[in-house]
Order: structure tokens, then C-alpha cells, then sequence
């Protein structure tokens, strides 16, 4: 019985990370579904920093791919600080939930996460504070080539950070990063004459940049202060970018502080994750959030709802640093005849707004 919930577990936090991988490698978004009588995955933080800030509510099914496109619409989403004070999350589709861009938490403050199922179920966090995180000193990245296959390489920069932990214990750190690529093309069609089949790709009517998000362990990159505490943090790695081209390549990276129950709970998601065997083994932790149900309390609710004080600053990899000829990445040839042209479509994975910092 043990074992068969902690390999319930396990799956769960497997289609977590797989949801992550999923959403941030292509922008191609499957059919969803709605289920009801599921088991509730609440995902999303907000930062003392302007938003919007993102709420994603999913169900669980079976241990599949398909199971991650099991979402909630329709539901009513809020937080509220220690002062009575509300903020409202609107709805987008997909399950997703956002602020408007102009909330932002205050340090110093608690807040709690509200949720109101169609149904008519209701959920609540456990309250979250805010507090300052470290200013991050330094960004830099280094170029490395690591064997594959004994004939190609995989070429890229290591990025790294450096910070410095105040001499205040208990403070518990997340690194998250989005990187922004902007399209010549909205689309790739593919065209078969005499049996050959050709791709193509249709423009972009306007200015789009697809948006490529942390995914798996990179998204689950945390740090306590407890053997540092007081003294540098360096050579943290946040990421690795590919030397495909040798243009700049663009990054915004999130230094977060997190509570002491957030930590516990990504590092329980990291541990589950690892490979030590089977995805249905015994699992090394449990994976407990700090999501009720207060329609149902015996309900098991998965996902954590975390508040945090954040630094988020932009980086470009000068991939002109690479050594020899970058790795191929094949580009289609435009469609022939005049050019068409499609609209960039806004999604969780695509936008036609210049990201802030934008430096091209």
C-alpha cells in the first residue's frame, strides 16, 4: 500500500516536470481537455516585482503525456494580503490564470491563494511572506564543448551567477530563467511534390518572439544558506545556451527567495525526480504542498503556492565567443512565390510584445 502511494507521488511529480519540458520546447499547444473528480495541481508564484504574475490550474489522469492537457477554466483565483487587501487573477484559457501587470507583492507582507472550482470547490493556501532576496553581484558564461557521440560535440555557454548571502540564517533561494528568440516565421508548412516532401515557413506579419521557459531541474534550482551562510554564493549554473549561431542570445534570469516549505517542496519534486532507478520505485520523499481543500479537507490537493522578493535582470551570451563553426540548425527556405504572412499569436509560449530589455 506504501509503496503504491509513493509511486502515485512520483508519477505526479513526473508529469510536473513533463508538463515543464512540454510547455517549453515547442510553441505547438495540444488539444486540452476539462475533467472532473480529479486530483487538483495549483502551480504559480507572485514576486515583489510588476507581474502579471501566473496561476496554472490543472487536473491529474493517468500517467500519460496527455495527462499534463487536463485543465481548469472557469474557476474564480485571488490573493489576499495581511492587510485585507485582494487582487484578482484573470483567466486566459488554457487553465492559466495572470494579474494585471501593474501588481506587484510588498516584502514584508503575507499573502494567501484563493481558488473557487466551477463546481463550486474551494481551496486555499497556506499564508506566504515576502522576504528581500540578495542582490545578485555578477553574470557571467563560458564556453564548452562536451562529447556526444564521439564525432559531433554539443557546443554551448555555461551561465553562471554570483551573489552574496546576508548573515541572516534561513534564507532559502530558487533561479528560474525565460529565454525570448525572435521568428522570421510563424509557421513551417510542408509541401510533397513527386512524392518529396519539402518544408516551408510563412512569415511573421508582424514582430514575434517565441518564449522558451526553464524546464525540468533547471526549474526546480534551489540553494539553502546553511553551509554558506554569510559568505558568496559563486558559480551558481543557471543555464546552458546552445551555440547554434553566432547571435546574441537573450535571457531574462529570476533570483527568487523562497519560504522554507517552498524550498522543501522543490527539493522533495528534485528528489523525486532523479534517476535512481524507475519512475514508480519507492520514492525517496513525499511531495507535499501547501494547498487545502476547504470544501474537502481529506482532499489531496498537489502544487505550492509560493510569495517572493526577486531580482530579475536581463543577459545577453555573446555566442561571437564560440569556437569554430556553431553547431548546424537547419532554417527552411521561404515559401516560394509572394511572400504570405501569418499573425504572431499570443500564447504562453509566443508573444508580439518586445520583451523589456529587448537589446537588438
Amino acid at each position: 500500500m506504501m509503496k503504491s502511494c509513493r509511486s502515485t507521488i512520483r508519477s505526479i511529480a513526473m508529469m510536473l516536470v513533463f508538463g515543464w519540458l512540454l510547455g517549453c520546447i515547442t510553441p505547438y499547444q495540444p488539444e486540452t481537455k476539462s475533467l472532473d473528480g480529479k486530483t487538483l495541481i495549483v502551480e504559480g508564484y507572485i514576486t515583489d516585482r510588476p507581474g502579471p504574475h501566473q496561476i496554472t490550474l490543472t487536473y491529474t489522469a493517468n500517467f500519460t503525456y496527455n495527462a499534463v492537457n487536463y485543465i481548469v477554466d472557469g474557476a474564480t483565483v485571488y490573493v489576499t494580503d495581511d492587510k485585507g487587501n485582494r487582487q484578482n487573477f484573470t483567466g486566459i484559457g488554457k487553465g492559466i490564470y495572470r494579474t494585471p501587470a501593474s501588481f506587484q507583492g510588498q516584502t514584508g507582507r503575507t499573502y494567501k491563494l484563493s481558488i473557487t472550482l466551477p463546481d463550486g470547490r474551494r481551496y486555499e493556501s497556506k499564508p506566504e511572506l515576502i522576504k528581500p532576496v540578495a542582490a545578485i553581484d555578477r553574470i557571467y558564461d563560458e564556453y564548452t564543448e562536451v562529447p556526444t557521440d564521439g564525432v559531433s560535440a554539443d557546443k554551448g555557454f555555461n551561465v553562471y551567477l554570483d551573489t552574496k548571502d546576508p548573515a541572516t540564517t534561513g534564507d532559502y533561494y530558487r533561479w528560474i530563467w525565460t529565454h525570448f528568440e525572435r521568428l522570421d516565421y510563424c509557421n513551417v508548412v510542408t509541401s510533397v511534390v513527386g512524392g518529396t516532401a519539402t518544408d516551408y515557413g510563412i512569415y511573421c506579419c508582424e514582430d514575434c518572439w517565441d518564449i522558451i521557459r526553464c524546464s525540468g531541474s533547471n526549474c526546480v534550482n534551489t540553494m539553502t544558506d546553511e553551509q554558506v551562510n554569510g559568505n558568496a554564493i559563486t558559480r551558481q549554473f543557471l543555464l546552458r545556451a546552445p551555440f547554434v549561431a553566432r547571435s546574441g542570445y537573450y535571457v531574462e534570469l529570476e533570483q527568487l527567495s523562497l519560504s522554507r516549505g517552498a524550498y522543501l517542496y522543490y527539493k522533495a519534486i528534485e528528489s523525486l525526480t532523479k534517476n535512481n532507478g524507475g519512475i514508480f520505485d519507492v520514492a525517496p520523499a513525499p511531495l507535499t504542498g501547501n494547498i487545502v481543500s476547504v470544501t474537502n479537507p481529506g482532499e489531496t490537493v498537489i502544487g505550492y503556492f509560493s510569495a517572493s522578493g526577486a531580482q530579475k535582470v536581463p543577459y545577453v551570451v555573446d555566442r561571437n565567443k564560440g569556437i569554430g563553426t556553431p553547431n548546424f540548425y537547419y532554417k527552411p527556405p521561404p515559401l516560394p512565390g509572394i511572400p504570405p504572412c501569418i499573425a504572431c499569436a499570443e500564447s504562453d509560449y509566443r508573444t508580439r510584445i518586445k520583451p523589456r530589455w529587448w537589446p537588438f
